[in-house]
């Protein structure tokens, strides 16, 4: 007599209720709110989700939210590891990279100017591959600069110590 297959890890944490945190993280030309079975999700907020596969409608519903929202690159579920998603690949083209610096602007670890320049500057060979051009740093200016002058501020530091960060990261003219 056939004995029926052993349920693997992934079927039997499918079958009790799951709470993961979801976040909803938008490109740069997306919007800042977006529905989602049901939900509404805003730019960056966390929002917690609890489905069971075995439950009732609703339940299944969420639960299969969560499974998708980690292949989703829009989206972040718990602290993000363990996604399936690949990390994401360097740009190539200017629209990409203008995506690629106002994700990185948004980095929480950037606390000081000298950080914030430094990873600019860091950028400066793919910023020239992407061959991002003056309409791109126009925009991206909008939202560095403000960023850079809130830091210099915390940072108690006059315009001339903020002109020697950037020439000590070897960078003498701002492309904007």
């Amino acid at each position: 007599m056939a004995r029926a297959a052993r349920p693997t890890d992934s079927e039997a944490s499918e079958t009790g209720p799951v709470t993961e945190t979801i976040t909803y993280v938008p490109g740069s030309q997306d919007p800042v709110t977006v529905k989602w079975c049901g939900h509404m999700f805003h730019a960056n907020v966390p929002k917690e989700i609890t489905g069971n596969a075995a439950g009732n409608d609703r339940d299944q519903l969420n639960a299969e939210l969560i499974e998708r929202a980690r292949d989703n690159k829009h989206f972040r579920v718990g602290s993000g590891r363990g996604s399936k998603r690949e990390a994401q690949a360097l740009p190539k083209t200017a629209d990409q990279y203008r995506a690629h610096m106002i994700a990185w602007l948004q980095d929480e670890s950037i606390r000081s100017t000298d950080q914030l320049v430094a990873r600019f500057a860091q950028d400066r060979e793919l910023q020239a591959t992407c061959e991002v051009g003056a309409d791109d740093w126009a925009y991206l200016a909008t939202l560095f600069m403000p960023r850079l002058h809130e830091l210099a501020k915390a940072d108690e530091m006059t315009e001339a110590q903020v002109a020697h960060v950037w020439i000590n990261h070897g960078i003498n003219q701002l492309p904007w």
